[in-house]
């Protein structure tokens, strides 16, 4: 049996620390929200009484071994899944704050519980997601959501507008952990500090709102210490304005950027842009779930 799953890229449209946990870890709160740009994950199954897994990938540079979210997420369903062929077509950029991997180990759990007969409930995958990263819960939920914690608590909230997307990505990329460092550093270790939720109210109270004030609620932590470390992500955020874009940001903890355009034809011409930069630059829409 084989079964394909479209595994979503996620943007953060508005990104903040809370504060600084006792393990080292950060609690967040973070408006996320699934675009249409997306990788594809096909599982074929086999029946067998020994696990085995396969992973194979398009693309040379994610390495298709044990290390992989993939594999990992295959080899921690709670099942027996018998002998496992994993492919994945990639779309979504590399370490980029898009939640690529995430989203594709999220998509083998959907896959994998689809083929066994759902034996494992939607709070029961997102559980088993969290194991292998604070965003894989969301990327099996999918749609908008404000997480907190390290990210593994999810509230749904509304969609954003059904604006263009144009995401894009060039130069080099930035650890997480690197960029966590640096804020603490810059905010020491973000005693008293207070999150800008006046910023994300306005993401959260979206309905008909229009555009330019949409964008009044973007904020993203991160670019405050990633922009000076990667003058490419500055770089891309002017071009994409330059070029139609009504606000630009920084996803995550970069170093990918995303700009949000009043029509899709102003988009497209933006994404050429970036193209002749040397950039990947594509369109997409929000992702909206149907329940």
């Amino acid at each position: 049996m084989k079964i394909s799953v479209n595994a979503y890229a996620k943007i953060n449209l508005f990104l903040d620390i809370e504060s600084l946990r006792t393990d080292g870890y950060h609690n967040i709160i973070s408006h996320m929200q699934s675009v249409t740009l997306h990788d594809t994950v096909t599982v074929e199954r086999e029946e067998s009484d020994a696990k085995e897994i396969s992973v194979a990938c398009d693309n040379s540079a994610l390495p298709c071994d044990h290390s992989n979210l993939v594999y990992k997420a295959a080899d921690i369903f709670p099942c027996n899944i018998g002998k496992v062929k994993i492919d994945i077509t990639k779309r979504i950029p590399m370490s980029a704050g898009l939640a690529g991997g995430s989203a594709d180990a999220a998509a083998t759990l959907i896959a994998l519980n689809t083929l066994l007969g759902t034996p494992l409930s939607q709070e029961q995958l997102k559980a088993l997601g969290a194991r292998l990263g604070a965003d894989v819960p969301f990327c099996i939920e999918k749609g908008a959501c404000i997480a907190r914690g390290v990210g593994e608590i999810l509230e749904e909230t509304a969609p954003m507008p059904h604006f263009p997307i144009v995401i894009a990505r060039m130069g080099e990329g930035m650890s997480t952990p690197l960029a966590y460092k640096a804020l603490d550093t810059r905010y020491n270790n973000f005693e008293g500090y207070k999150p800008e939720t006046d910023k994300l109210s306005i993401i959260v109270d979206c309905a008909d709102v229009p555009i330019e004030e949409y964008a009044k609620g973007l904020f993203n932590i991160f670019e405050s210490v990633v922009e000076a470390e990667r003058p490419c992500v500055t770089e891309l955020k002017e071009l994409l304005t330059d070029n139609g874009a009504v606000a630009s940001m920084m996803s995550g903890s970069g170093t990918s950027v995303f700009g949000i355009f009043r029509n899709e034809a102003d988009a497209r011409r933006a994404v050429l842009a970036a193209e002749a930069k040397g950039a990947f630059a594509a369109v997409c829409y929000p992702y909206k779930n149907v329940k």
